[in-house]
């Protein structure tokens, strides 16, 4: 096949993408508004960055005519343009080809109201001939917005539970050790794990916090660290190589998350394959995966009392924590493998263009 990929190139699960396209055989051409490169992959860049890092939502339409001189020169079989809001409008409105777009959680809302909120993505739904999702939840609300459900397919990207193995030596000693990797944008919500660590610190709780990633409200977050009086506990690491995941996680004890919504995390999945306990939202998402106190402790969202309640009840109870690193470790192995996420993405994008041509019925199964 010859597979147009545009996908930010910052995003974690862009290279493993490219990277496996690439490595079975098929001709890949990627198209990128971050600048990011990957190793290995000819990256055409079409973006521009703000300062905070943060792009402006007018450049996806006015870089529409150099995507489509791109795409027509090149004449791929199938597109596949991940994020409906950005890559999938451009991926929509630059169609030469068969076209899939992919939904990943934070990127279904467009700002609009009402009714109006919906159609742009019922439209990209509309053009494309396959709507890809990570989720059963993200599912429904694509089929909410009125995308034909028999377009849509869930495959979760997962993870590689060899590059995640269990910390095998003793921890040494110490307070507990956080983890959030979430980026620092509202929807991740970073500021209520900052709240819940105040509460926290205030009982004399000892706690190591470290946040990886950069983001819109990054800045924010740090003078809300600095105006509770927690510089001493909550370092920020700044945008993290993916590569590093495993040593943080195998530092960590808690790995936390405040998404207000979401699909389904490769980093939640990540977390679960090292043995690091998750505290994360209580949203279908994380529900999908999780039992709360069992294998996992799941919070109301925006409530920093209950994320304190979390951390302090994983802490006390290392039984559990135990337990859930067994549990977490088998799930992932049996449902979230990534390489078998990817082969079955590559035989939908054989799909799309066996519809495309003419194939007959879109309806998955």
């Amino acid at each position: 096949m010859r597979v147009g990929l545009i996908a930010h190139s910052n995003s974690p699960w862009a290279p493993f993408y490219a990277h496996y396209f690439r490595e079975r055989g098929h001709d890949l051409l990627m198209i990128s508004f971050h600048p990011k490169p990957i190793p290995g992959i000819d990256l055409h860049y079409v973006g521009t960055q703000s300062a905070d890092g943060c792009l402006p939502k007018w450049i996806y339409l006015q870089r529409v005519p150099r995507v489509r001189r791109l795409l027509r020169h090149w004449r791929p079989d199938v597109v596949l343009a991940a994020y409906i809001r950005s890559n999938g409008l451009v991926g929509a409105l630059t169609k030469c080809s068969a076209l899939v777009v992919s939904c990943r959680g934070t990127d279904l809302g467009w700002g609009l109201r009402g009714a109006l909120d919906r159609w742009p993505t019922r439209w990209i739904g509309g053009r494309a001939e396959i709507v890809h999702t990570s989720s059963p939840e993200l599912a429904e609300d694509l089929t909410a917005c009125g995308i034909d459900p028999g377009k849509i397919i869930v495959i979760p990207l997962g993870t590689d539970p060899t590059q995640f193995p269990r910390r095998v030596a003793s921890r040494s000693p110490g307070p507990v050790r956080l983890l959030c990797n979430r980026k620092h944008f509202p929807i991740y919500d970073n500021d209520t794990i900052v709240r819940a660590l105040a509460l926290l610190h205030r009982d004399g709780f000892e706690f190591d916090c470290r946040f990886a990633g950069t983001g819109a409200t990054l800045e924010a977050t740090r003078r809300l660290v600095r105006a509770l009086g927690l510089e001493e506990r909550i370092r920020f690491l700044g945008d993290v190589e993916h590569a590093e995941m495993p040593r943080l996680l195998e530092w960590a004890d808690l790995f936390v998350s405040a998404a207000r919504s979401d699909g389904a995390p490769s980093s939640l999945f990540e977390a679960m394959s090292a043995g690091v306990f998750p505290v994360v939202s209580d949203v279908r998402a994380n529900r999908d995966w999780l039992e709360s106190g069992r294998t996992g402790f799941l919070c109301h969202a925006g409530r920093p009392e209950d994320w304190a309640r979390g951390i302090r009840f994983a802490w006390d109870n290392p039984e559990v924590r135990t337990e859930a690193a067994g549990i977490n470790r088998r799930l992932v192995e049996r449902k979230c493998d990534r390489t078998a996420g990817l082969k079955a993405l590559e035989d939908t994008l054989a799909r799309a263009i066996w519809l495309y041509r003419g194939g007959g019925s879109p309806r998955m199964t």
